[in-house]
């Protein structure tokens, strides 16, 4: 298996601010996203607690909010071993396209 950081020596590949950003939706989605929705497919409402019709038509976008919030806080962990590996990939794959240009006739 090939690591995640480049091998020493090699340049870093360049900061993509628009890839972490997606990185860091997609982390907070699909993990804190599922996490959400199972909390809040729980049948056990209290007497207390429980905001009614509102917070039933307005839980969904105040969960994708937290869970933006939460992915853009994880950045360090899961987003950053993401980022890592799909920034290197982008790096490669555009190295590769400048040496097919120059190869061209």
């Amino acid at each position: 298996m090939e690591s995640l950081t480049p091998m020493p020596g090699s340049p870093q590949p360049p900061e993509h601010p628009g890839l972490r950003r997606a990185i860091d939706q997609l982390v907070g989605n699909v993990f804190y996203g599922a996490m959400l929705r199972s909390l809040r497919a729980s049948t056990v409402k209290g007497e207390y607690g429980h905001g009614g019709r509102g917070e039933e038509v307005f839980q969904a976008q105040l969960d994708q909010i937290i869970a933006e919030r939460a992915g853009q806080a994880q950045r360090y962990s899961l987003n950053h071993a993401i980022y890592e590996r799909l920034a290197l990939q982008q790096s490669r794959i555009e190295q590769q396209r400048q040496v097919d240009r120059s190869e061209q006739p």
